[in-house]
């Protein structure tokens, strides 16, 4: 790569650092980070998130395949009904994910006999924990965060071209080098 291209690279590398950077903060003022799992796997498996193709360069971000449902939120089958394009209408949330989920969560349960003297074993607690907590976000959904969209959205890409056109515009013309179409 020539000098300006390698300068171009970094910048492109800068912003999408700054990018990953505002997705996490995002998540934390959504109070949307428990595990920390979600923001550790934000940019994951990015190794060259910048590459260069045959008509530029390419830049790219690989998120958590649940970020959908964290940035427009769930609509619940209950409550809540008509906040998001997802929704839940006959099925739960898979309870061994929440159960997996919790494994994450420092927690401090005691297991307890029942109202009827049976005695239960932690892991039976902690799937009836798990189990209500599907069943609650069943009946009222999740509520949006807009994470992602406030970090990518059209604006802000229009904002960074913008900055881009006026640092490397000149060296863009003199790689492109157009023919004088002038009589």
């Amino acid at each position: 790569m020539t000098p300006q291209e390698d300068k171009l690279f970094d910048s492109l590398l800068v912003y999408w650092q700054l990018v990953v950077d505002e997705l996490v903060k995002n998540l934390y003022i959504a109070n949307k980070v428990r595990s920390g799992e979600t923001v550790q796997n934000i940019g994951k498996f990015n190794e060259n998130p910048i590459s260069m193709t045959s008509s530029g360069f390419r830049v790219q971000i690989n998120m958590p395949s649940h970020y959908q449902f964290l940035d427009e939120g769930v609509s619940g089958a209950k409550y809540n009904k008509g906040i998001s394009r997802f929704k839940y209408t006959t099925k739960m949330p898979p309870v061994s994910k929440i159960r997996a989920w919790m494994d994450l969560v420092p927690t401090r349960w005691v297991p307890k006999n029942t109202t009827s003297g049976k005695k239960r074993d932690q892991e039976s607690i902690m799937r009836g924990i798990a189990f209500a907590i599907a069943r609650n976000i069943f009946n009222k959904g999740l509520e949006r965060t807009d994470f992602y969209s406030k970090a990518i959205n059209d604006q802000k890409i229009l904002d960074f071209e913008k900055q881009l056109m006026e640092q490397y515009g000149g060296y863009v013309l003199s790689v492109v080098k157009l023919p004088d179409l002038t009589p």
